[in-house]
């Protein structure tokens, strides 16, 4: 962390201090004697008075006296030993209280004025260390202006905001909404004649849903109007009974005219009114409308089957198989909503757009996470340089290994609870980061493990690891059913500074420690060997500078378990954990401030299948590279690969240069080959004999 600004923050380090170096029921006694001192005595002379003047502080008083001491800053503290005797001589205590509070507070100030900032404005306080060029951070102030100022479309008008509001669902339809979710994703369910989907699924679902329901007040439908019955009618084989089939087929008419007449209107709104022109849009409405008609006729099948010969759910079916058609079209003809220069590098001659975003923003965001600006000596803050850890390992998570969807990243986990007995497979000085046990996992309604991890570890299947390595434990993403639990090794790449990835993740979570020349720095004693017994600072806490969320393990039972966890990525000042829109949110913006592009997570996977055909990869290659990726070949190839069409030639151009007109470059080749060296041998021959040979060959001779 950084240096702290006032009384309360050098009381918080004291109390790691003598955390760190006493055993814990002795530190409790040495922190509370200290902390009365500090309240009762210390502040009384900086000029602090209790609001009553009992021996023991009010819970009241306490938080006054801690408001006092952060208004206290570090310069003030320069004449606390004078403060100390004002204390004890207007509060006159007794000699044993003096011995005791004297004792205590003679230690904590004998600590602080040990430390560099003692008695100094910390604002203005530098690194006295021996200057190097990977201590400074680069400037950022490239001229590009805020992110979202970068309009990705042409679009200039306000977007319509029309989804159905709160006040607007009766209660009716609330309960009608719920019953639809729990159709959707409860394990059991004897109405339902498919699997359960996901949670996040049928959210986006109603979310869409809800959507639609919005248009239709938005036409000027009734509050009391709105129900699923709205969108898709019910027609039951109890009510067309006693109906001829003549009538029948004119009630199942009727109704399918009216979900041609509002579904037709409906797209002409998203394309008229929201400009929005990609089948991807509608195809999430039609996705959302067919599981909404096998909710309403749930009752009406005994098989999935049974559907397909619902008429309703046939004229549902053929708007499905109809913007299916236009996105496959769009996808092979890379049609895209957003020009692709928004959201693509300028690729540097020679290289490929994954090398360039790699070499000019991944690691340009590796540099930023340095501690100091480049223009002085001061220090960054704490949450500066988190931040930029933060940002470098979100991109370092997308191009230095086979881009996963970002959902991932959002989800990793961390432990914040060790056993209490030391494995017995960690070295000596070293340390590791636990998996929870199985038993405290979450799990899914087939009780699957279903969340993700991030651990270090010294022995993974049987092989054991000197120095650790970091592991990914992915057990929750789209396609797990398809590909299983996935466990990822997080590679040890060393850059050319010295620097390991290892560096950068232990950083984030730990803090920063980093070493001085000064012997007036803090000494360090924590769990590093290679920093141990030599003076430096904390620049940054980690992840701790955004105050995080943590959460405990729950069990069967739901009794409370003492295992603690939170996110890796975590939001600055609010704690909280990302969702997908704000993480792409924060990852596109960083790289908006180095290259004015937009790119996105979902951008660098448009890279790497890209990269694939650029480089050259074999098909068993690319069949890894999608696996890796989370996903099949074809889908890779359909969906996310971009190569220009010059690119795409380039392969077999290649393979015909080289075998078809290379035999025929070798013979001419050697021809030339032939003819040079008879030349040269003329050239080598006395001049009489040259003259003959020449006359004979009818060669005129050179002048």
């Amino acid at each position: 962390m950084g240096y702290p600004q006032n009384l309360l923050e050098v009381w918080n380090l004291y109390q790691l201090h003598i955390d760190s170096k006493n055993k814990p029921a002795q530190a409790t006694r040495i922190l509370n004697e200290t902390r009365s001192a500090i309240m009762r005595i210390l502040l009384r002379g900086l000029g602090y008075e209790r609001q009553s003047v009992g021996r023991k502080m009010t819970k009241a008083e306490v938080i006054a006296a801690e408001a006092f001491m952060k208004v206290l800053s570090t310069e003030q503290l320069i004449d606390s030993r004078a403060a100390v005797e004002l204390g004890f001589s207007i509060l006159n205590l007794s000699q044993a209280s003096r011995n005791t509070y004297g004792s205590r507070l003679d230690q904590f100030l004998d600590w602080g004025e040990e430390q560099p900032w003692w008695g100094k404005s910390t604002t203005s306080v530098v690194l006295r260390t021996t200057e190097t060029k990977n201590d400074y951070c680069p400037s950022l102030r490239r001229g590009y202006g805020k992110a979202t100022d970068n309009r990705l479309t042409d679009r200039r008008s306000v977007y319509i905001t029309y989804q159905v509001q709160p006040k607007d669902i009766t209660a009716a339809l609330d309960a009608e909404l719920q019953e639809f979710y729990h159709f959707l994703t409860d394990p059991e369910r004897y109405d339902r004649r498919t699997e359960a989907i996901s949670h996040s699924a049928a959210e986006t679902y109603l979310e869409h849903i809800r959507l639609i329901l919005g248009w239709f007040r938005l036409q000027g439908t009734p509050r009391k109007h709105l129900s699923l019955n709205l969108l898709v009618p019910k027609l039951t084989e109890d009510a067309l009974e006693d109906l001829t089939s003549e009538q029948r087929e004119m009630c199942w008419k009727a109704r399918k005219s009216y979900i041609d007449t509002w579904i037709c209107r409906y797209f002409e709104f998203l394309r008229e009114e929201l400009g929005s022109k990609s089948p991807k849009t509608k195809r999430f409405k039609t996705h959302a409308l067919t599981a909404l008609s096998k909710f309403q006729y749930r009752t009406e099948v005994v098989s999935d089957s049974g559907y397909q010969e619902i008429p309703i759910l046939k004229t549902l079916n053929k708007y499905s198989n109809n913007v299916r058609e236009e996105s496959a079209k769009w996808d092979r003809l890379k049609h895209r909503v957003v020009p692709v220069e928004k959201k693509w590098p300028d690729v540097v001659e020679g290289q490929t757009a994954l090398t360039t975003v790699r070499r000019q923003v991944a690691e340009e965001l590796r540099s930023l996470c340095r501690p100091k600006y480049s223009s002085n000596e001061h220090l960054r803050s704490g949450s500066a340089i988190t931040t930029s850890l933060r940002d470098y390992l979100a991109w370092s998570t997308m191009t230095d290994t086979p881009a996963r969807r970002q959902e991932e990243p959002c989800s990793w986990r961390i432990s914040l609870t060790c056993p209490v007995e030391r494995p017995e497979d960690i070295p000596d000085g070293g340390f590791y980061h636990p998996l929870p046990p199985n038993q405290v996992r979450e799990r899914d309604h087939e009780n699957r493990i279903a969340d993700n991890y991030l651990y270090k570890t010294y022995k993974r299947k049987g092989k054991l690891y000197p120095e650790g390595i970091w592991v990914l434990d992915i057990h929750k993403y789209k396609t797990r059913k398809r590909y299983g639990p996935q466990s990822i090794v997080v590679k040890n790449r060393q850059f050319s500074d010295g620097n390991c990835l290892y560096d950068y993740i232990e950083r984030y979570l730990y803090g920063w420690w980093k070493p001085e020349e000064d012997e007036n720095f803090p000494i360090y004693d924590w769990w590093s060997s290679p920093f141990m017994a030599h003076p430096g600072r904390w620049v940054s806490s980690g992840r701790a500078e955004f105050n995080p969320e943590q959460f405990s393990c729950l069990t069967e039972q739901g009794s409370l378990k003492s295992w603690l966890w939170g996110f890796f990525f975590v939001m600055p000042r609010a704690g909280n954990h990302y969702e997908d829109s704000s993480f792409k949110a924060f990852f596109s913006n960083a790289a908006h401030k180095i290259t004015g592009k937009r790119i996105t997570p979902h951008t660098i996977r448009d890279m790497w299948a890209t990269w694939a055909y650029q480089v050259g990869l074999t098909d068993a290659q690319r069949e890894s590279l999608a696996y890796a990726m989370g996903m099949d070949i074809k889908t890779m190839e359909e969906i996310y690969e971009r190569c220009s069409p010059s690119e795409k030639r380039r392969p077999i151009e290649e393979v015909i240069d080289h075998i078809l007109f290379g035999e025929l470059e070798a013979e001419y080749q050697q021809s030339t080959f032939y003819l040079e060296k008879l030349a040269k041998e003329l050239l080598e021959l006395p001049e009489t004999e040259r003259l003959n040979y020449m006359q004979l060959l009818s060669v005129k001779q050179p002048e």
